[in-house]
């Protein structure tokens, strides 16, 4: 029991460094979308999809050592509570990493926010942008209608002067 307890211990910390580089990766995210650096988002990307194959990896490897320790066993709280009815040296260790994971996942769910967010703002910018381009590019005699009024911008379609001419 002991000898899993270990095991058990040793893959957390490995999990925890893991997330820990994750929330690295969504503080360097943030800057870049901040700064507007297109290059670096995708490496960024790279990043993330290779880290979630590894927690994804990681994942199936915990499963299996809890369900080592007793069947049917999916968190880290009924873990805590057989280290703790087994008065294993452990027990406390792993309370200390049940609470660290806590606290990370509700940093990393907050930086998801965020940069959720600044990734929305950027697409409406640039949204607005090709609005304002398409604006100047239409000739304005085109923005009236039969009867003298302004038509929705929505509604006019890019043409250039060769069209008209």
């Amino acid at each position: 029991m002991k000898s899993v307890l270990r095991k058990i211990l040793n893959h957390l910390e490995t999990e925890l460094v893991c997330y820990q580089e994750l929330s690295d990766n969504y503080d360097v995210q943030k800057e870049v979308l901040i700064k507007n650096k297109h290059d670096e988002l995708q490496e960024i990307d790279n990043k993330f999809t290779m880290l979630y194959n590894k927690i994804t990896k990681l994942n199936g490897l915990r499963k299996t050592l809890f369900n080592e320790l007793k069947s049917g066993v999916e968190k880290l709280s009924d873990v805590v509570a057989i280290a703790k009815q087994e008065e294993s040296p452990h027990a406390e260790r792993l309370e200390e990493m049940m609470e660290q994971f806590k606290q990370i996942k509700s940093n990393l769910e907050r930086k998801r926010y965020v940069n959720f967010e600044l990734l929305k703002n950027g697409v409406t910018i640039t949204d607005k942008k090709l609005g304002i381009i398409i604006e100047a590019i239409t000739p304005q005699g085109s923005i009236y209608n039969r009867r003298g009024k302004n038509k929705d911008l929505k509604d006019i379609s890019v043409s250039t002067i060769d069209k008209e001419v």
